[in-house]
C-alpha cells in the first residue's frame, strides 16, 4: 500500500517552482470547459467531446511535473494532436459506466443510511418511530429535527448532524467509488498515443486492482480539504485543483 501522507507531502515538494504555470493550466482548462457548457443547445455535448482529448493534456502535463519533466502550458492540448479519436471515445466508454455505477450505490447509500436513520429513532425517539411503523406516517421521522431549540437535547443534535452528514456523503462517494477503476485511465493514454480507448479504460481497471480503498481513502482526504475550500471564499480552489490532479498523477506513478 501507498504511504498516503508520504504521497501528499511529495506532491507539495513537486510543485515548488510550478504552482503559478499549474495554476494558470488548469484555471484555462476549467474556464474553456465552462465556456463550452454555456453555449445555447449543444454546450453539454460539446463539453463531452472536448473533456477526453483536455484530460489527457491534463494528465500529460501532471505526470511531466511529477517525473520534473519540463511541463508545458502546450501539453493542454496534447490530447487533440494524437490519438484523439480514441481521447474522446474514452470519455464517452466511462461516463455511462460511472452514471449507471454511480446511481445503483447512491441508492445502496441512501437505502442504507435511512435504515440506520430509522434503528437510532427506534431507540432515542421510540414513540415517533412506533407511529411511524403503525400509521406510516412520516411527519413522525422528523420529531429530531422539531426538537432543536435553544435547549436542544444532545441526541438531536447528534441526529440531525447524522443526517446532514451521511446523507451529503450519500450523494458524492458513489461517484467517487464508481470512477475509482478508471481513475487512470487518462494519464494511460497520455503517455501511450497508440492505445485504444477500450485498452485503456482494461488498463486502468487492472492497474487499480488492490490498491482501490486506498485510492479511495486518498479521494476522501481530498473530499475533507475541498470542505476547507469554502473558508478562502473559494479562491482556494485555485490551487486546490491543480494539487489534487498532480497528487493523483504522482499516484499513477508509483502503481505504474
Amino acid at each position: 500500500m501507498i504511504k498516503l501522507r508520504d504521497l501528499l507531502s511529495e506532491s507539495l515538494v513537486l510543485m515548488k517552482g510550478y504552482w503559478l504555470q499549474a495554476i494558470a493550466v488548469f484555471f484555462v482548462f476549467n474556464l474553456i470547459i465552462a465556456l463550452v457548457q454555456a453555449i445555447p443547445g449543444i454546450g453539454g455535448f460539446l463539453s463531452l467531446l472536448i473533456s477526453g482529448p483536455f484530460s489527457v493534456g491534463v494528465s500529460l502535463y501532471c505526470v511531466k511535473l511529477v517525473n520534473d519533466n519540463f511541463p508545458k502550458f502546450e501539453d493542454l492540448l496534447f490530447g487533440f494532436q494524437f490519438n484523439l479519436g480514441n481521447n474522446i471515445l474514452a470519455y464517452f466508454i466511462i461516463i455511462p459506466i460511472v452514471a449507471v455505477a454511480g446511481i445503483l450505490l447512491m441508492i445502496l447509500f441512501l437505502l442504507i443510511n435511512f435504515a440506520v436513520f430509522l434503528l437510532i429513532i427506534s431507540i432515542v425517539y421510540t414513540q415517533s418511530y412506533e407511529a411511524f411503523v403503525g400509521t406510516m406516517e412520516w411527519e413522525a421521522l422528523l420529531t429530531p429535527f422539531k426538537s432543536l431549540s435553544i435547549g436542544i437535547a444532545a441526541e438531536s443534535i447528534m441526529l440531525v448532524l447524522f443526517c446532514i452528514l451521511s446523507f451529503c456523503f450519500s450523494f458524492i462517494l458513489p461517484w467517487v467509488i464508481a470512477y475509482i477503476p478508471f481513475a487512470m485511465t487518462f494519464f494511460i493514454m497520455a503517455e501511450d498515443t497508440s492505445i485504444d480507448a477500450w485498452d485503456a479504460v482494461q488498463k486502468s481497471w487492472k492497474m487499480m486492482k488492490g490498491y482501490k480503498f486506498n485510492f479511495f481513502v486518498l479521494n476522501l482526504i481530498l473530499l475533507l480539504l475541498l470542505a476547507l475550500i469554502p473558508f478562502t471564499l473559494f479562491i482556494g480552489l485555485l490551487w486546490y485543483i491543480p494539487f489534487s490532479y498532480v497528487v493523483t498523477a504522482n499516484y499513477y506513478e508509483k502503481i505504474k
